[in-house]
């Protein structure tokens, strides 16, 4: 029996992975655009936003953000990003080139910040390092 359990908890494992993203602080990436959708969803959600390229042409960039569960005690829930809203997002790009990659936070028209990831402390630590830099004279 404790096997069986143990190999149906497999496929959920995999799915966790991250490997298709660059993680790496350096490799970070800052987009800024307009809320074109916001999923709030299992098993991630996803931000889309449009981006208007410097040529005028306009792209869309997917993020993914974490399960509902872990968004909504972070206060985060289906009216956090609202459609036509200027955002800037800041993830780990994708590693194969394509527009989008994992949310570490997303800083809104306002000032505030939001952190819909799920991935350890990746959002606050990508934060604070942005703030950091922006202190600096």
């Amino acid at each position: 029996m404790v096997l069986g359990v143990l190999l149906a908890a497999l496929p959920a494992a995999a799915h966790h992975s991250f490997g298709m993203f660059d993680m790496r602080a350096e490799a970070e990436i800052a987009v800024k655009g307009v809320v074109k959708q916001w999923a709030l969803q299992n098993p991630h959600s996803w931000l889309t936003i449009t981006v208007t390229n410097a040529d005028g042409t306009e792209a869309d960039w997917s993020f993914e953000a974490a399960a509902v569960a872990q968004l909504i005690p972070k206060g985060i829930n289906a009216q956090t990003y609202k459609v036509g809203e200027r955002v800037t997002v800041v993830g780990g790009p994708l590693k194969d080139g394509r527009h989008g990659g994992v949310l570490k936070f997303v800083e809104h028209a306002d000032g505030h910040y939001t952190l819909p990831n799920d991935v350890g402390n990746i959002g606050q630590e990508a934060l604070d390092r942005r703030k950091a830099k922006a202190a600096k004279p």
